[in-house]
C-alpha cells in the first residue's frame, strides 16, 4: 500500500523537474525574433519582435546591465527570468521603449492579455514608429474581445510597414472576422 504514494510523489517531482528545467535553464541560444501563440486552440497569430538590437561589447552602467541580462534571458526563451529582469531595468530606465515591448510579448507569451495591453501602450507612448508594437497590441486586444481596437492598430501597424505580409493578413482576418 506504500507504494502507490511513493510513485506519486515520483511522478510529482519529475513532474516539477521537468517545469523547472523549461523556465530557468539555457535554451537555444538563438535570438527570438517572432513568437507563435495559439489561443483557444483554434486562433492562431505570429507576434512580430522588433530587429534585434546592435550588439555592445559592455556595459556603461548598471542600468546597461540588467537591460543586457534581461535580452540575454530573452533570446533563449527564459520568459519568467527575462520578465523580472526587464522590470528592474525599466525602474532604472522607465524611457526604454524597447523594455515595454519585450514584456509585452512575454506577457503574450503567457496569455496575460491586460499587462500585455499595458506594456504595449507604454512601448508606443514612447516609440510611436514601431509596427510590430502595434502588430502586438492589435493581438492582445483581440484577444479581449477589443475588435475595433484591435483593427485601428493593425491599421497603423500597416501603414507603418505596408510591405509586411504578415501584417496584411492579420488585418484582413480582423476584418473579415464577425463581431
Amino acid at each position: 500500500m506504500i507504494i502507490y504514494p511513493l510513485i506519486i510523489l515520483a511522478l510529482l517531482i519529475a513532474g516539477f523537474v521537468i517545469v523547472w528545467r523549461r523556465a530557468y535553464l539555457v535554451q537555444k541560444e538563438t535570438p527570438v525574433t517572432e513568437d507563435s501563440v495559439i489561443l483557444n486552440g483554434n486562433t492562431a497569430a505570429i507576434l512580430q519582435e522588433e530587429k534585434e538590437i546592435e550588439p555592445r561589447v559592455f556595459a556603461r552602467s548598471e542600468g546597461d546591465e540588467t537591460f543586457l541580462k534581461a535580452e540575454d534571458l530573452f533570446s533563449k526563451k527564459q520568459y519568467i527570468s527575462a520578465e523580472k529582469w526587464y522590470i528592474e531595468a525599466a525602474k532604472q530606465d522607465p524611457k526604454n521603449s524597447r523594455i515595454y515591448s519585450r514584456l509585452g510579448v512575454i506577457y503574450l507569451d503567457q496569455r496575460n492579455f491586460k499587462d500585455a495591453i499595458d506594456a504595449l501602450n507604454e512601448a508606443i507612448k514612447l516609440d510611436s514608429n514601431s509596427a510590430s508594437q502595434y502588430f502586438n497590441l492589435s493581438f492582445a486586444l483581440n484577444s479581449q474581445g477589443d475588435k475595433k481596437e484591435a483593427i485601428a492598430n493593425a491599421k497603423k501597424c500597416v501603414r507603418l510597414d505596408s510591405k509586411n505580409s504578415k501584417y496584411k493578413k492579420w488585418l484582413e482576418e480582423l476584418k473579415n472576422k464577425p463581431f
